[in-house]
């Protein structure tokens, strides 16, 4: 569980900072949308946050949880929205399905907070593992949360794949490709461990859904590199680069370090203390990768000698 708990600080800490790089670095004609996707970074980054404490919470948070538990379910419903937002800003049809969405998403985000006992009946904190009692009753609020996932995540497909098809800009249609596939893929998986395994009382892999966001981000930071479907100042790109591959460097070394460890220790899981040594020492490695590099390329020149002694030496 530490693994995960840092796993998920990881793709919030790259979710927050690609929002705020995105914003303060996109040009003027696009700072409506790069605010939408910056509203979706910030939500993303509460969703896992709560998870993060839902899952680790013990019996002595039984007076807060409660309140976790209700921003898990509502910034869930922000996200898709300020996603549908930088989707479709600027289509005809953009503005009015932004602002549908987000009132229908925003009564139920409020009748979370005011009349939680419409969704769940309760959270329960034991030692085998969290869950929450949903209210399955005809007419609860849950089918309602259900139905507004049902309605906006074919909604961002369905948009994306006219952009796709009416589009006549290859660069276009790359970049609609890939958001498609990405959020699609994300998507699943968010659909499948947070809202049908809940519905079975499971709720030990609700972390898979936020681990899987960091595909579309990285997804998303392909388009702009590789597309251009986002014009951001080259300064606050070159950023962006260094922090998607820091941390995606950084999940993926931490995932092989702990198969490793539980291969060679026979299931036991590294302490906190091993995680986040690991962790750190990952860290300092990759930010001290280009000063290395620079050491290397100075190693090799003296290796190889001045330009003048290698001529010399032919000679």
């Amino acid at each position: 569980m530490q693994l995960i708990i840092i796993l998920l600080a990881t793709v919030a800490i790259l979710t927050l900072l690609s929002g705020v790089i995105v914003f303060f670095g996109a040009s003027k004609g696009n700072k409506v949308r790069s605010a939408w996707f910056f509203l979706a970074a910030i939500f993303a980054t509460i969703w896992m946050a709560s998870i993060s404490v839902f899952l680790t919470a013990g019996k002595d948070m039984a007076d807060v949880i409660d309140w976790h538990v209700k921003w898990t379910f509502a910034s869930a419903i922000i996200i898709d929205v300020a996603f549908l937002g930088y989707i479709v800003w600027r289509e005809k049809y953009g503005k009015f399905a932004t602002f549908f969405f987000l009132a229908f998403g925003g009564i139920i985000s409020a009748l979370i907070f005011a009349k939680p006992e419409l969704l769940y009946q309760g959270v329960i904190l034991a030692n085998t593992g969290n869950s929450v009692t949903m209210n399955m009753a005809f007419g609860s609020l849950y089918y309602t949360y259900i139905l507004f996932f049902a309605s906006i995540v074919p909604a961002i497909v369905i948009s994306l794949l006219t952009q796709f098809i009416k589009t006549k800009s290859n660069r276009r249609r790359g970049g609609d490709l890939v958001i498609m596939l990405a959020f699609g893929g994300s998507s699943t998986l968010v659909l499948i461990f947070n809202l049908i395994l809940p519905l079975f009382n499971n709720w030990s892999l609700i972390w898979i859904g936020p681990l899987a966001l960091s595909a579309t981000i990285i997804g998303f930071y392909y388009t702009i590199l590789r597309y251009r479907s986002l014009n951001l100042v080259s300064v606050w790109l070159k950023i962006f680069s260094y922090v998607v591959l820091i941390s995606s460097i950084a999940i993926i070394y931490m995932i092989i370090f702990a198969l490793i460890f539980t291969a060679l220790f026979r299931g036991s899981m590294p302490s906190v203390e091993v995680i986040v040594l690991n962790f750190i020492m990952i860290l300092v490695f990759l930010i001290l990768m280009p000063a290395l590099s620079e050491i290397m390329t100075f190693i090799r020149s003296l290796i190889s000698g001045p330009k003048e002694l290698q001529k010399e030496d032919k000679q």
